[in-house]
């Protein structure tokens, strides 16, 4: 992945740019994180993404974008049970919300379509894990909830949620128009949100177990407004 951020830049530094155009664009990202835990019944959590994007056309077949939005990310997990006629609920919601810098190639695959592809660097901004429960029935009418920041960092004063995401985006474009296009896409993690000290593998390691791994994923839709460019 390094090597394709050294890609991208050594093309955005010897292309003649013959087109440039700034636009603004907002959509959804329908979020999940994604878990080697077998055990785990993660769901998606809906997001929102907001920013701009910046493309300089290289040939007229290929341009190269770079994007800079707030992105929320994160997962919730539902569980209902009943027992003795009490229906126990419980949800637990965790929220990532990031400033995701994503340089991208696209190519053209038609006068209106488009496809990319690229990576991404996501820094996480804020961070919050909401769980809430009830119980109904027979008799019981109960319910709780309670959240809490999440402190991003890597160490033991702190959640062990990495503040740094890296990634891929893989993604195409639909020009509506010369000012208007929607867009569609999935993000691949590839980064382990979760630190790992030396005492936790040398632990999993004398279990002969995988080390624990949440990634984050998720599907964009996103809606594009351009204001101009020029040659």
């Amino acid at each position: 992945m390094k090597k394709l951020f050294t890609i991208l830049t050594v093309i955005a530094l010897t292309t003649t740019v013959s087109y440039a155009q700034f636009s603004a664009k907002a959509g959804l990202n329908m979020a999940n994180i994604v878990s080697n835990d077998n055990d785990s019944e993660n769901g998606m959590k809906l997001g929102m993404i907001i920013g701009g994007n910046y493309a300089m056309e290289l040939s007229d077949a290929m341009s190269l974008d770079v994007s800079l939005t707030f992105k929320q990310s994160g997962t919730k997990e539902s569980d209902e049970e009943t027992s003795g006629g009490v229906t126990m609920k419980s949800t637990q919601t965790i929220a990532l919300n990031y400033l995701d810098v994503s340089p991208s190639l696209s190519f053209n695959v038609s006068d209106a379509m488009s496809l990319s592809v690229g990576p991404y660097v996501a820094f996480a901004l804020s961070g919050n894990l909401k769980w809430e429960y009830s119980a109904e029935g027979n008799g019981v009418d109960e319910s709780e909830s309670d959240s809490e920041a999440i402190d991003f960092g890597d160490g033991d004063d702190d959640d062990g949620i990495k503040a740094m995401d890296f990634g891929l985006n893989i993604g195409a474009s639909y020009s509506i128009n010369d000012a208007m296009s929607v867009s569609a896409g999935y993000a691949l993690g590839l980064t382990n949100l979760m630190y790992i000290d030396d005492d936790m593998k040398d632990a999993y390691d004398a279990m002969d177990e995988d080390l624990p791994s949440i990634k984050n994923s998720g599907i964009f839709l996103t809606f594009g407004y351009s204001f101009g460019g020029g040659y």
